[in-house]
């Protein structure tokens, strides 16, 4: 409060407001009022005082352009402009203000200008001014209404009234604030401030000036009010009376039409409540006000006033004189009757009170009563006002009952010389005594009256002893008083003369408002004879009197109808014209027939079915007569009154038809003369310019379609329906209003609203079918399809209602009172809700039309709305339409429709931003548009009842556009949907702020620039014109986003101090966190919108997450709330974590991560600058929730994580609801109907079923039925169709709670997550990010239960348990590496602390007992969860495979948390920390993280084996028919489970059981499937997926012998050999040409081919290492797969080059690797099988096979310029970079690879002769059949270049050894010279790549050496033979060695000249000289697989063949 402004507006809003907040919640600010009154109790001592003038303040101002001047807020001087010291001049000199004040009160008008769009400081700074003035005068009004008193009671706590009396009576007593209400009241003249403003230009607009005039006369009826309720409540002193009797004397009175003013009126009634005695009539009252009041307590009071109004001879009025003097008369009448004590005051003039009557008589005061007061709306208005005139009345009627029977004769006298006059043709004289007429008329007036709203008739009827045979109790005691009110009712009707008739009649109608009343009425006329015969009014003689004019006035001469007696209207002979008098008679008699009609059914009916009366047809009869038009339109109100009933109103629909008084056939009936109602409404209604007739068959139709409309109507002369009767209101009524001539221009809009309300309901109870549009029909389809149709084109119709609207918001945008405005406002609303729901039914529409193939064509409403105006010629219809949100503070329904047209108009594409263009750049309308939302947003709920219009509320919330139609009022079986569902209606501001956010809604995903990011507060112009990397800019000030925030913020305020659940109220907020979920998903708007929460609201998101869960969790839009909610801040930590804002993500992590968020929750709270904003009240109730005291949590906190307490709020338990048992309808055909009856397309609400549908279908069922049932069963059918509906209202109820408990899950599991999924590593340590994922996964699994009704929530969680799971599998690796470093860590820290060594030791210690318990921790959560998640997979069957997939992956991710992949550097890494820890060993264990995963092993293989087949059925059940992801992960799991070595037979389960050969089965139908893959553009990769998987598994399964075995006998090769895949190996020239381009998503072709392929070959290589070379079955089975696909491997080969891409020399390694190790002696065998079977093809290809893989192991001859080669080749895109060296060292290992296979071949080869391997039959010169390949010359020596290849690849091999081991030995060099490995990651790291490039560098010095031996061990052979061969043919002198003279079984020895034999010697001694034995022995000595001994053997023999070799 210290910061409220002291200027002219913002103290008097403050203490307003507060005022008003104290009255609304008296619980929670009584300090506050009262600080607040005390600090301005000068305010009221001034009341409305200016502080004057100031010359020293204005000299002040004066200087203050250039010395500045200190402002309310502000620190420092502040320099103004001229402009503003003009102006606070200006305001000064006006108002007669302080220049400091003037000059405040416009600096606070330059701050609240966002609020008046278009206004200057200047005007905005008046406004200001008189509104604060307003706001005193209404806080004045509101603490004396707040007064205890005597008239009324307030339900305030005893505190604030106290305060609130103890204030008002100071006031009063000590600052005379009363006579300076009057003083004021007498200075405000509204003429002198209209000339002060317009002379100093202070009005703006014409709006404007009407809101300062209209705030002026508020201000002025403020005062007026505030005098009354103190006058009310305590009375005025004797001085204070008279003061006010002198100023009623002396003030004018009268408006512009000369009626008294509301002020008057208003100090009139206050004058007569300052003497009002009324609590003595009262019999219980105790308070102690009464006898303090003035005209009891002081004894001079009553006569000083009496002097006082007797010495006022002049008067303004002099009708006040009478009516002030009747009401003193009364109030001594009252005290004579009073206790003594009290009459003694009165003193002598008690006796004069006949005296004062008299005279007011004399003065006709109930003349002035019934023209001046009655008409008055402030008197139906103000509840006291309308009670003490309705005391007048009836205290004049008890107190003076003789005074009332001398009116009463007088009566009778006046009614005598009036017959008499008239009988001799004279006029009556004007001084006739007309008081008891008038006295009736008052009374008719003052309760029949509709402005009424209590009723207070019922006072009348109090002593009627048929009231309670009727079955009504005597509502009111039978005193002296209600005694004398029912005489008076029977003294009136005594020998009721002519002139009276009319006037008893309108008292008893305005008597009849009550069903009471109207019960009492009723028989009052029916049994008038037996209450006194000298009654002359009865229902008899009314009916009677009109049968007879009836048969005297119809034109045919029927006398059926007549009933002869004697009336006391007319005889037979009088002529067929009604006279006036008798017309007017007969108003009266329609008067109380309506009023009895209207209020009670019983009497209605009875009236309708009387035989004797014959009612509709007499009256239908009268209506076809020449009756006068007056007369005919209230003949047709009552009819339309007696239609209320269906009963009544069936049988006036008939006598309408058959009457045809509105054509509908074309030949008239007999029975009734020819009229039509059309002609007389032109020819005679137009004529008069008064229209009843009209309103009177607007209303009659409106009725009667409204209660019952019969389907067969018209049926036999006529197809059946209702188009006749349209179409006579739309051509004769509709059509026509607009242009006609009113005398009275209000009627004009009472017949529109008329016509549009009809026309309202028959289109909002139209359902759209597709029958409609046919041509040829049995009956007229439903008459709201014909105003559908025409609403759906350019239309008269459609041009009517557009231009209705405009000219309403022209004449409303004035803000101007002016006669029939109420009547205008209601006609626009009903054209506003015609659009709305053609534009809801629209869609529907459109679908009929399309269906029934219909040539009408349909532009659309939403599309026409946006045409050119022909009157203004712009698209402004949507923008006139818009404009009617402005007027929301007064017209929320049209606000209302206003918001869903333009809702339904932006579903267009782009509509949205052709609407904004609509406004002029820079135009101030667009701002006021905002600013009425925002204020729309922030409307306060209004207390009370809700007064909306009864028919709008039957449709306007029927979101299926699915009304009662009109064939549903026949069968009377209607069943109210509402009721059985339990639905209130919302308010009117509940669905306001829901529309708007449903707009917001709709066009969030629309572009740049659109209306609704203006709305929402985002500059669209700006945002238009930039990039996509600026900012949106967000216009905090005055925006809607300002307002959802706020209307959230004091929801939660609420929910923390009320249990008070209201479900519209729910379903808002639910939509607002939605649309800021939309908001934060926005790519655009994300990011400023988050900022926006962050900055500007204090941290929306994260206090509404402390806040949750909210209260009533359980409920289903709550749930939705706090979904959307998690989904924003979902969104806000993975931006967080992407743009690195780990501070906001630490905030948000230790709000969902809090073990208990009682300090969150209370440490966030409201933005204080949006809590405590000045234009709305602190605490405003922006739903209508009652506010409870105290500060309530909004759910009790309990231990654990924030994240899992969310998840506790969920009831998973959802109910199953089962069908009813039926015992009429068929239960499967319900079922089916169920189903059919769903509504597919609702967002949200899937399978919700539509009720509405299914309540039409079940009835017309019973229709086709009901003439074939018995007529015992219809109620029971009816019953049962009730039970059905019922039921799927709870199914609705079950679907829409499991639908929010799935969108809850959703929400929070996406949340979970997100926060870990994107968590930073340094934000948590590992171990406590480690336990809160443990947590959080054994808290959803104990939470949810597999077998989940709806299975979406089991896939959901079952994700999150997944991605939890991979997240904790990470945490666990770190953790354990983690845990070494600090080990290991703290052993280095030793060697340099001898110090600290028993210390050391200790902490040692402690770490392994902390380690054990972590350990035994850590077990037994995993234990748990592997367990849980075994049993999820056990019984989840095959409810979706999706779940499924989920388990399978998180099993297989925790299987890998027990048994973790480690990499060889990182296993040689633990060693390392073994062998250097080995000195510090006695310090503890330093193995903990092996033994944990020891133990954690042993456990998984327990849980799993505990289980063993069951578990191991159900995996191989899903591997084989579940989803193909469903069947890898399966056979994953499968793999891990068979590294466990937890279930022993695993291999012989999937064998025995089928399994593996299904899984055979399906590889072999995969290879068509396998085959489209390899196609340019596949359709899909899964098949190959799944093919990988099966080989994965196969390959495991061959790890162990057993395995291998099985996996051989279940003929797997045999089964691959088969398979065509293999043979589509791409072209490899091609593949080797476009291996340059860059990698795309889809592989290369032969990349795929090659992951087809590996896995085979893997297989075959697993086979043979598992079951041994030496196995023949495997190797025979290999090679046969190898031949199979002979012709890949053959092209294989040819291209084979170490210039390949890396693909295909991991190819060529792999083939080369199965040849070389199944080239053993079986091959010759073979061989040999094959030459016998004379397969020569077959032979050949492997004689071919053979020679290939030697001419490739030529061309894989090691040396440095073919290596340099490979690594550095030309690359045909010079863009591309180079290979990279990983790149570059995977291409030298499969060189190495290929060339050791190679060498290992060769010696197969020639060693396969004989089985023991250590001799030849052949050599590789005998293999070799053409050299060519190999020297690259066609003249090469077979000999000399086989020879050369041997000695140039050891050669080389052995120079790539020497150039490698260097590299080497540094490596190793620096790895063991690292100082400390454990020094935080990078020292692991380092360790690691420099073990990896080490092993790398290890594997291929490995790969060298053994290429070196092999190749040596070759040299040696073919050395042997020939140098052996050589010596012994030399001996005999043979030039060469001679093949045939050889042994023909010895035929390896070929034609080797003797120059070829020295050659190779040659080439032998210079290769293996002294340095190069030396390199060969020392590669051997640390690399060689056999040993240096081998190598150096094979050395020495070499040596010695070179020495013994025959000389050249």
């Amino acid at each position: 409060m210290e910061g409220v402004v002291e200027d002219m507006w913002t103290p008097y809003k403050r203490l307003y407001n507060i005022f008003q907040l104290t009255i609304m919640n008296s619980n929670e600010v009584v300090s506050d009022l009262e600080l607040c009154l005390k600090k301005y109790k000068q305010i009221f001592t001034n009341f409305l005082r200016n502080p004057p003038k100031s010359e020293k303040n204005r000299a002040h101002l004066r200087n203050a352009l250039v010395e500045g001047i200190m402002l309310a807020g502000q620190t420092r001087k502040v320099e103004l402009s001229q402009d503003l010291i003009d102006e606070a001049i200006i305001i000064s000199d006006m108002f007669d203000l302080d220049e400091i004040f003037a000059l405040e009160l416009l600096c606070t008008a330059q701050r609240q200008q966002i609020h008046h769009p278009g206004l200057p400081r200047g005007l905005v700074a008046v406004l200001l001014y008189y509104d604060g003035r307003k706001a005193l005068a209404c806080t004045l009004r509101d603490m004396f209404q707040a007064v205890s008193g005597v008239s009324w009671s307030t339900e305030l706590p005893s505190e604030i009234t106290a305060l609130i009396n103890n204030y008002s009576q100071n006031l009063v007593e000590d600052s005379n604030i009363l006579g300076r209400l009057l003083e004021l009241i007498g200075d405000m003249d509204i003429e002198k401030e209209i000339l002060l403003l317009t002379k100093n230009r202070a009005f703006g607009s014409k709006k404007h000036q009407n809101q300062v005039l209209a705030l002026y006369e508020d201000t002025r009826k403020a005062l007026a009010m505030a005098m009354f309720h103190w006058s009310a409540q305590r009375g005025l002193s004797k001085n204070m009376a008279i003061r006010l009797l002198q100023y009623l004397a002396n003030v004018k009175t009268t408006d512009a039409n000369g009626n008294l003013d509301d002020v008057t009126l208003i100090l009139l009634m206050a004058l007569l409540y300052a003497y009002d005695t009324s609590v003595l009539l009262i019999a219980d009252c105790d308070s102690p006000h009464t006898s303090r009041l003035p005209i009891l307590s002081d004894p001079e009071y009553a006569k000083g006033l009496y002097e006082a109004i007797y010495a006022q001879s002049a008067w303004q009025t002099p009708q006040l004189d009478a009516i002030i003097k009747y009401s003193f008369g009364l109030t001594l009448a009252s005290l004579r009757q009073a206790p003594s004590e009290l009459q003694a005051n009165a003193g002598a003039i008690i006796n004069r009170d006949e005296q004062l009557i008299d005279e007011a008589l004399a003065a006709n005061v109930f003349s002035f009563f019934y023209r001046q007061l009655l008409e008055k709306n402030v008197v139906y208005s103000t509840e006291f006002i309308y009670r003490r005139l309705h005391l007048l009345i009836t205290d004049f009627i008890d107190f003076m009952h003789a005074k009332v029977s001398e009116l009463r004769g007088r009566a009778d006298e006046t009614a005598r010389t009036v017959i008499s006059f008239q009988n001799e043709g004279l006029e009556p004289p004007p001084n006739l005594d007309v008081n008891f007429e008038l006295l009736m008329l008052c009374v008719a007036k003052l309760y029949g009256d509709k402005r009424a709203t209590i009723t207070l008739c019922n006072e009348y009827w109090g002593p009627t002893d048929t009231s309670a045979i009727n079955g009504f109790t005597n509502q009111v005691q039978n005193t002296s008083r209600a005694i004398s009110l029912f005489k008076f009712i029977r003294l009136a009707s005594e020998l009721l003369p002519q002139t009276l008739f009319k006037s008893y009649l309108k008292m008893i109608a305005g008597l009849t408002r009550t069903e009471f009343a109207a019960r009492c009425a009723f028989n009052l006329l029916k049994n008038s004879q037996n209450l006194s015969a000298s009654y002359a009014v009865s229902w008899d003689h009314f009916f009677n009197a009109l049968n007879n004019y009836f048969n005297n006035m119809r034109t045919d001469y029927d006398t059926s109808l007549y009933n002869p007696g004697d009336s006391i209207y007319r005889s037979r002979s009088m002529p067929r014209n009604m006279t006036p008098r008798e017309t007017e008679h007969m108003v009266a008699v329609m008067g109380i027939m309506q009023a009895v009609a209207d209020n009670d059914e019983i009497s209605r009916i009875m009236i309708c079915e009387q035989a004797n009366w014959q009612t509709p047809q007499v009256l239908l009869g009268l209506v076809s007569c020449s009756t006068p038009v007056m007369l005919k339109g209230e003949i047709l109100f009552t009819l339309a009154a007696l239609s209320k009933s269906k009963e009544t109103a069936r049988t006036i629909w008939f006598h309408l038809e058959e009457s045809q008084i509105i054509p509908t056939i074309p030949i008239m009936s007999k029975a009734y003369p020819e009229f039509s109602l059309a002609e007389e409404i032109d020819q005679n209604e137009s004529r008069l310019e008064t229209y009843k007739l009209s309103r009177g068959v607007l209303q009659l139709l409106y009725t009667l379609m409204t209660t019952h409309m019969p389907r067969n109507l018209g049926s036999g002369p006529r197809q059946p329906g209702f188009d006749p009767y349209l179409k006579f209101v739309v051509d004769s009524i509709v059509l026509k209003f607009y242009s006609r001539a009113y005398k009275d221009p209000a009627e004009k809009w009472e017949v529109g609203a008329k016509c549009l309300k009809l026309m309202y309901y028959l289109l909002a109870s139209y359902r759209p079918k597709a029958s409609d549009f046919l041509e040829k029909r049995e009956e007229n389809p439903y008459p709201g399809y014909h105003i559908m149709l025409q609403l759906q084109v350019k239309s008269d119709m459609l041009r009517l209602l557009l231009r209705i609207i405009e000219e309403a918001r022209e004449r409303l945008d004035d803000y101007n009172q002016f006669n029939g405005k109420e009547l205008l406002e209601e006609c626009a609303l009903y054209a506003l809700l015609l659009l709305e729901v053609a534009l809801a039914k629209q869609n529907a529409f459109f679908e009929a039309h399309a269906t029934a193939n219909c040539s009408i064509l349909l532009p659309g409403l939403n599309r026409m709305l946006l045409d050119l105006n022909p009157r203004s010629h712009c698209p402004d219809y949507v923008i006139n339409i818009i404009k009617f949100v402005t007027y929301n503070s007064w017209l929320p329904r049209h606000t209302l429709a206003a918001i869903k047209i333009l809702s339904a108009v932006t579903m267009l594409p782009d509509v949205i931003t052709q609407i904004l263009n609509m406004y002029a750049q820079g135009s101030t309308e667009k701002m006021e548009i905002r600013q009425r939302f925002v204020e729309c947003l922030e409307m306060e709920v209004r207390r009370g009842p809700q007064q909306d219009d009864g028919l709008i509320d039957n449709f306007a919330h029927d979101q299926f556009g699915f009304a009662i139609d009109a064939n549903l009022n026949e069968s009377e079986i209607e069943v109210d949907l509402d009721a059985l569902e339990h639905r209130k209606p919302p308010r009117i501001e509940l669905q306001i702020k829901e529309a708007i956010v449903h707009l917001f809604e709709l066009n969030l995903s629309q572009q740049l620039p659109n209306f609704v990011y203006f709305l929402l507060g985002i500059d669209v112009i700006r945002d238009f014109m930039a990039n996509e990397k600026q900012q949106l800019g967000l216009d905090v000030n005055c925006s809607c986003m300002n307002s959802l925030v706020l209307l959230l913020e004091r929801h939660l305020e609420q929910q923390r101090h009320s249990e008070e659940y209201c479900e519209h109220t729910a379903h808002i907020v639910e939509r607002i966190y939605h649309l800021f979920h939309g908001l934060c998903a926005n790519r655009r708007t994300s990011e400023p919108i988050l900022r926006y929460f962050r900055l500007t609201c204090n941290d929306f998101l994260v206090r509404h997450l402390s806040a949750m869960p909210f209260r009533q969790h359980t409920e289903d839009h709550v749930l939705h709330a706090m979904s959307h909610l998690m989904n924003c801040v979902a969104i806000e930590i993975k931006l967080a974590a992407t743009h690195g804002q780990t501070t906001r993500f630490h905030l948000l992590c230790d709000i969902l991560l809090a073990v208990n968020s009682e300090t969150q929750r209370n440490g966030h709270c409201m933005p204080q600058e949006m809590g405590n904003n000045l234009l709305t009240p602190p605490t405003v109730n922006y739903f209508g929730v009652d506010i409870l005291p105290g500060r309530i949590m909004l759910q009790k906190t309990s231990m654990g994580l924030h994240v899992n307490r969310l998840l506790d709020c969920l009831k998973l338990e959802t109910q199953t609801l089962t069908q009813p048992p039926l015992e009429f309808f068929d239960e499967p055909l319900i079922a089916k109907l169920l189903v059919d009856c769903e509504a597919k397309m609702n967002v949200g609400r899937a399978g919700m079923i539509n009720v509405h549908k299914l309540h039409d279908i079940l009835h017309d069922e019973l229709r086709h039925v009901q003439s074939t049932i018995a007529s015992g069963q219809r109620k029971a059918i009816i019953d049962e169709i009730t039970l059905l509906l019922q039921h799927a209202i709870q199914l609705n109820c079950v679907r829409m709670q499991r639908y929010a408990t799935y969108s809850f899950m959703t929400a929070w599991c996406r949340l979970v997550q997100v926060l870990f999924s994107m968590m930073p590593d340094s934000l948590l340590p590992v171990s406590v990010r480690k336990q809160h994922m443990i947590d959080i996964i054994e808290k959803i699994l104990m939470k949810v239960e597999p077998t989940q009704p709806l299975i979406k929530i089991s896939i959901q969680v079952t994700e999150t348990v997944l991605n939890l799971l991979a997240n904790l599998r990470c945490c666990y690796y770190q953790l354990e590496d983690q845990r070494s470093l600090e080990e290991h860590g703290s052993v280095v820290c030793l060697s340099d602390m001898p110090n600290a060594t028993d210390s050391g030791q200790k902490n040692s210690s402690q770490k392994a007992m902390g380690n054990i318990n972590s350990s035994e921790c850590n077990s037994s959560n995993l234990r748990f969860i592997l367990k849980r998640l075994i049993d999820w997979i056990m019984t989840s069957e095959v409810k979706s495979q999706k779940m499924s997939i989920n388990l399978y992956a998180a099993f297989l991710n925790c299987l890998r948390i027990v048994k973790r992949l480690r990499s060889e550097e990182q296993i040689e890494y633990h060693e390392t920390f073994l062998a250097r820890s080995e000195h510090y060993k006695t310090y503890g264990n330093l193995q903990p993280g092996l033994n944990e995963e020891a133990h954690q092993k042993e456990m998984a293989a327990e849980i799993i084996s505990g289980i063993g087949e069951k578990l191991i059925d159900t995996i191989c059940q899903h591997a084989i028919t579940g989803h193909d992801v469903c069947s890898m992960l399966a056979l994953c799991c499968l793999d891990v489970i068979s590294e466990l070595r937890a279930i022993s037979t695993l291999c012989d389960i999937v064998t025995t059981r089928g399994y593996l050969n299904l899984i055979l089965e399906s590889l072999a139908k995969s290879n068509e499937m396998l085959r489209d893959v390899l196609k340019p553009t596949p359709n899909s990769l899964r098949p190959l997926f799944v093919y990988e998987s099966h080989m994965a598994f196969l390959c495991q399964m061959s790890q162990t012998y057993v395995g291998a075995s099985l996996v051989l006998g279940a003929k797997t090769l045999g089964v691959l050999s088969n398979m065509s895949i293999y043979d589509m190996q791409p072209d490899l020239k091609a593949s080797e040409l476009e291996r340059h381009e860059p990698d795309d998503f889809l592989p290369a072709i032969d990349a795929r081919f090659r992951s087809i392929l590996l896995p085979a070959l893997s297989l075959c290589n697993c086979l043979i290492d598992s079951l041994g070379s030496g196995n023949n079955s495997a190797s025979l089975q290999v090679l046969n797969f190898m031949i199979s696909h002979i012709d890949m491997i053959e092209s294989i080969l040819r291209a084979a080059t170490p210039f390949m891409n890396l693909g295909h020399l991991q190819q060529l390694a792999a083939i080369t690797n199965l040849f070389a190790r199944t080239t053993t002696h079986d091959v010759v065998e073979l061989q040999s099988d094959l030459l016998d079977n004379n397969d020569l093809d077959m032979s050949n290809r492997l004689s071919r096979l053979q020679q290939l893989m030697i001419v490739v192991f030529g061309r894989f001859t090691i040396n440095e310029a073919t290596i340099c080669r490979m690594l550095h080749q030309e690359r045909p895109n010079p863009n591309l970079p180079d290979l990279t060296e990983d790149e570059k060292s995977q291409h030298v290992r499969y060189f190495l690879d290929i060339a050791s296979n190679l060498s290992i071949y060769c010696r197969n080869a020639v060693t396969s002769t004989v089985k023991d391997g250590m001799s030849s039959k052949y050599l590789l010169t005998t293999m070799v059949s053409d050299v060519r390949p190999l020297s690259g010359s066609t003249d090469s020596k077979k000999l000399t270049v086989v020879m050369q290849t041997i000695l140039n690849q050891l050669k080389g091999s052995i120079a790539y050894f020497l150039s490698q081991k260097s590299i080497a030995d540094n490596l190793l060099q620096q790895r063991a010279s690292l100082p400390n490995i454990t020094f935080g990651p990078s020292g692991k790291q380092n360790y690691l790549e420099l073990s990896q490039r080490h092993n790398e560098k290890r594997n291929e010095l490995t790969l060298s050496v053994f290429i070196a031996e092999q190749n040596l061990y070759l040299l040696w052979l073919h050395l042997d033979f020939y140098f052996r061969n050589a010596v012994i043919y030399s001996q005999e002198n043979r030039n060469s060695i001679n093949e045939s003279l050889l042994d023909p079984e010895n035929m390896s020895v070929l034609n080797a000249s003797q120059d070829e034999i020295t050659q190779l010697k040659q080439m032998v001694i210079s290769t293996f000289n002294e340095t190069f034995c030396t390199q060969l022995i020392t590669a051997s000595e640390g690399y060689s697989i056999k040993g240096k001994n081998f190598n150096a053997s094979l050395m020495r023999r070499v040596k010695a063949l070179v020495q013994f070799a025959p000389p050249s």
